[in-house]
């Protein structure tokens, strides 16, 4: 009755103030912020009442992000007093997130079927490769006895609390046994009565229990997103289970025979990935030749400026990294993953980075309206002497090309050293995650790839086949597909020492940014101070010398 008194007192208040006093005043009393009148019209003020109980929680669970939420409170389960109507209600909240539902309260068998795919992927990702990763650099980090010591220990103790919930057996035959099981451990510190009559029995779900059910439905948001926001960027997370499920690194796919491959998907989406990434090495390889006598490849611009190359190394982004990447920023979407495809040319020698870079351009790699201009960075160079070298040659190589042997002018290569090094530093401090601490020239390409279909069966034609050899005498209809390539240039020299050791090493910003996901997974579980931060920055120089 007290409740009911308190909503009629809301409904009188709140209409005193309509929008025409908000506008005149500018806003409505603090203590019914436009927000708050809003929200109490539309929904019935006991909900509202009830939903108070916990301050802005209105507010957050309408505009904030699912990352950021220490429990599920979704306003379906309020009416549910029992396991019975927890269940029903819970499918509608799935209903609500794209699930098919009959009747508004019942899911499918084939829905469930899919849901559990999501689970799965979840369990992959937190006890395959998240926490096998971090734990390895945690003990690393741990046995240095540094002032982070403490810290890391308990992060690693974390880690195996949640590791021992996870396998646990009975959690885990009641998340596999209804995915809307989740929901209701995840709502259950809120609503403590969802699974009261479950099993004939009333189950009270331990604290811990509820806290990893919201972590587990936060992930497997990320990992929902991928397949939601960008179907194209999903293409590209099924190419990695299909390759990772052949044995096939993803980081060594320079290497990859696409000239005869061994494994084509059976799925359309990863077969469409694959004719995507096949194609483009296919176009870089045909600039490429091998020199026998200094045992390097050598890439031709085709205008005779050639420039040797002592590595390729190319991997396609993991399913895994991308929900990193998901995570890691709260604002990202899935097509905003431009990096799919990391491509990395080492030279013998810095100075022919320019060249390198012209001679893309002339076969059609790199070209500017492909290119993501913002992404253009380079911190190879210091100056723009000490740029002169790398421009010398590329004037050198330009000239020859044209027939000239002419030496360029010392005033003539420090205007243009001056200009190449103003325009490709600018994005430097800008781009900090790929900038501090490494040494290289890279950039984001949308690169244009033509996907053929034959024209009687639908069929996708795939690079090194014979009907793909023919295509030119098949009938096919073919349509444009980009392909999100981040190319890198760096020497042999800077990139050891800045890709491979310290802080800047990738297993070490790996973590770093691991550790930031898991933060906001596990709800403020694995929190870094700015001081432990730096610290964790210098025990990584001697974990990684």
């Amino acid at each position: 009755m007290a409740g009911r008194v308190k909503a009629d007192q809301a409904s009188s208040d709140i209409s005193k103030y309509s929008i025409v006093y908000n506008r005149k005043k500018g806003r409505l009393p603090d203590k019914y912020s436009c927000l708050t009148a809003v929200i109490r019209l539309i929904y019935p003020y006991n909900i509202y009442m009830n939903e108070m109980q916990s301050g802005n929680e209105l507010h957050h669970e309408i505009f904030g992000s699912i990352l950021d939420r220490t429990e599920m409170t979704p306003f379906l389960l309020l009416p549910a007093k029992d396991y019975a109507t927890a269940l029903s209600q819970a499918a509608r909240i799935m209903g609500n997130r794209g699930f098919d539902i009959i009747g508004n309260t019942i899911l499918q068998d084939s829905e469930k079927e899919r849901a559990n795919g999501y689970i799965k992927s979840v369990y992959r990702y937190f006890l395959h490769w998240l926490f096998p990763f971090v734990s390895r650099q945690l003990e690393g980090l741990a046995a240095l006895q540094s002032e982070n010591a403490a810290l890391y220990r308990r992060f690693l103790n974390t880690v195996g609390e949640i590791e021992s919930i996870l396998k646990d057996t009975e959690f885990r035959r009641i998340a596999d046994e209804d995915p809307r099981h989740l929901f209701l451990m995840a709502s259950s510190r809120r609503y403590p009565r969802v699974f009261y009559g479950y099993r004939d029995a009333d189950f009270d779900v331990p604290q811990a229990w509820q806290q990893l059910a919201c972590s587990m439905l936060k992930m497997g948001h990320l990992i929902k997103s991928v397949e939601e926001d960008s179907q194209d960027i999903n293409d590209y997370a099924q190419l990695g289970f299909f390759l990772e499920g052949q044995g096939q690194s993803l980081d060594e796919l320079y290497c990859y025979d696409w000239g005869n491959p061994k494994h084509i998907p059976d799925n359309e989406p990863a077969k469409r990935a694959f004719v995507k990434v096949s194609t483009f090495f296919h176009k870089l390889k045909e600039s490429l030749t091998f020199n026998e006598p200094n045992g390097c490849l050598v890439f031709n611009s085709g205008d005779g400026v050639s420039v040797d190359i002592v590595e390729i190394k190319a991997r396609l982004k993991s399913p895994e990294s991308m929900f990193t990447k998901l995570g890691k920023d709260l604002e990202g979407e899935a097509y905003d993953i431009l990096d799919i495809l990391a491509i990395t040319f080492i030279l013998r020698n810095m100075d022919d980075t320019l060249k390198l870079f012209h001679a893309l351009q002339k076969r059609g790699v790199i070209l500017q309206e492909n290119t993501v201009s913002r992404s253009i960075t380079q911190t190879l160079f210091d100056s723009p002497e000490s740029m002169r070298e790398a421009v010398r040659r590329l004037m050198v190589g330009l000239a020859q090309s044209g027939g000239s042997y002419k030496m360029p002018e010392e005033e003539d290569l420090m205007a243009n050293a001056g200009t190449f090094y103003e325009a490709l530093s600018v994005n430097a401090a800008q781009n900090l995650h790929s900038s501090i601490g490494h040494r290289k020239f890279q950039c984001k390409l949308a690169f244009s790839v033509p996907i053929h279909r034959t024209a009687d069966t639908n069929e996708i034609i795939i690079p090194g086949t014979p009907v793909y050899a023919m295509r030119d005498r098949v009938c096919k209809k073919t349509r444009q597909h980009t392909l999100g390539v981040e190319l890198r240039i760096s020497d042999e020299q800077s990139w050891r020492s800045s890709e491979l050791k310290g802080d800047s090493h990738h297993d070490a910003y790996k973590f770093r940014q691991l550790v930031s996901v898991m933060n906001k997974i596990f709800s403020n579980r694995f929190r870094l101070s700015k001081e432990s931060l730096a610290q964790l920055r210098r025990d990584q120089e001697v974990l990684f010398p």
